[in-house]
């Protein structure tokens, strides 16, 4: 690498940071020693470049210093091209179009060669989860830039209409939604509103009372404030679980948005405390330590002491063993009907409502190959279990609850279950249980924290 061109990356290490940097990391960065790196600031010193630090201390690029690099390396050209690409696909018609017309400013000066890799198709973005949006986002994206107060009609899960004035404080655009966040006059706190839920906006001419900066790190200290990777939640237990399974440490694998819920619900029922390490989709859950947990490299998974156990009907089982405190099983010589359920659930409903959601379904012929059969079967015979039933095994709340409610509540959301009576009747004695509520709670806000988290 020439000079010339080192000293243009180290003006672009510095501008990627808003801290000060150490020379030493600097130089690591650039391939040199750090004798070296010394005389290169000092050349960029020279040149005009407001770079402030000193040896030992750190350096920071000032805002100001307008010399552009030398040219986009084939990485970064791949990256706009795929983030472009990503924004005309994911974003509002406006964005879109702009993220198009910048592609084609940018191809206009680029050199022939990396003009081709602009264009270049190899990179694709798949189609997402779409859902309709009553609002434009411009009109979003307006408020937030302009600063001004938004009234909204506002729809939640539930199918209850509010109307509310919001300050808004960011705009995420999520592979499944978009979502705005801000602070809720109706509610007196930072909320967080899926806009195709939003059926109406007004922008108001009133300002926020505090500029978007200030409510922007005020909202970022109302999310969670422990570390990232290891959350612990000491909740005393409802009824105090004693003995061994207590001393053991009790760890939780998860992503929150995963079926890690199901686990998560069903830690908080049985009210011991527990840990929890979050893994991502592709990276930490590839890892080859938490490949040790779980060699599929997915979540959710526990580890109490010494014993791994993977698969989320599974864990649910264990725990209710585990800590039998809890009641969450029934006595072992009246188990044919949780055992029956809770696997039934594990076997069948859920291979049904995957293919159902993916749009295929064994013919006739075939169903004798798969075993649950068809879709349609496995959701008479679910129909007809939960009918008339407050809980699915007995006269008492269980595992198998948790594990049937929540396959029941996901379809029942999303689509993948009929909306049949029994179905509503039994979920509805399910969804507000305190632990369930807990266990959302704090994986939403733990989802909102990572997912709003500046990279």
């Amino acid at each position: 690498m020439s000079r010339t061109h080192r000293l243009f990356d180290i003006l672009q290490a510095l501008r990627r940071r808003r801290r000060p940097v150490s020379g030493a990391e600097l130089a690591r960065e650039a391939g040199v020693s750090l004798r070296t790196l010394y005389r290169d600031i000092a050349a960029l010193q020279a040149m005009g470049a407001e770079i402030e630090g000193e040896a030992g201390v750190g350096y920071v690029l000032r805002p100001g210093f307008l010399l552009p690099p030398l040219m986009f390396s084939r990485e970064e050209i791949e990256a706009l091209a795929l983030g472009a690409k990503w924004v005309s696909r994911r974003t509002d018609d406006a964005l879109s179009d702009a993220a198009r017309n910048a592609v084609a400013k940018l191809s206009a000066v680029l050199p022939e060669d990396l003009r081709a890799d602009l264009n270049d198709e190899a990179l694709l973005v798949g189609p997402g989860w779409e859902r309709p949006h009553h609002v434009d986002l411009k009109l979003l994206r307006r408020a937030l830039r302009d600063e001004r107060k938004l009234a909204i009609s506002y729809r939640d899960e539930k199918g209850a209409r509010t109307d509310r004035v919001v300050w808004p404080v960011a705009l995420g655009f999520f592979e499944s939604t978009r979502v705005l966040a801000g602070w809720c006059e109706l509610r007196s706190a930072f909320r967080h509103f899926r806009a195709d839920r939003i059926e109406g906006a007004e922008i108001l001419q009133d300002a926020p009372p505090q500029p978007r900066r200030t409510l922007l790190k005020q909202w970022r200290r109302s999310m969670l404030t422990e570390t990232d990777s290891m959350l612990a939640y000491r909740r005393p237990a409802s009824n105090e679980a004693k003995g061994e399974a207590m001393a053991k440490e009790l760890v939780f694998y998860t992503n929150p948005q995963s079926r890690g819920m199901i686990v998560h619900w069903m830690l908080e029922e049985i009210g011991v405390p527990y840990s929890v390490e979050v893994k991502e989709y592709g990276t930490t859950m590839k890892a080859p330590e938490y490949l040790a947990i779980n060699p599929m490299g997915k979540v959710p998974a526990i580890k109490h002491g010494d014993t791994v156990v993977t698969e989320t009907a599974a864990i649910c089982a264990y725990l209710a063993d585990a800590f039998p405190e809890a009641g969450l099983a029934p006595a072992p010589a009246e188990r044919g009907e949780y055992y029956k359920w809770l696997f039934f659930a594990a076997g069948c409903v859920e291979a049904a409502m995957s293919n159902k959601a993916a749009g295929w379904d064994p013919t006739p012929e075939m169903q004798g190959r798969f075993g649950y059969g068809s879709y349609a079967a496995v959701i008479d015979v679910l129909a007809k279990t939960v009918a008339d039933r407050r809980y699915i095994a007995g006269e008492n709340f269980t595992a198998a609850d948790v594990y049937v409610g929540s396959m029941i509540g996901f379809g029942l959301r999303y689509d993948v279950i009929e909306k049949r009576p029994e179905f509503e009747a039994y979920w509805s004695g399910l969804e507000n249980r305190p632990a369930r509520l807990r266990a959302g709670a704090q994986a939403e806000k733990l989802a909102s924290r990572r997912a709003w988290e500046p990279a």
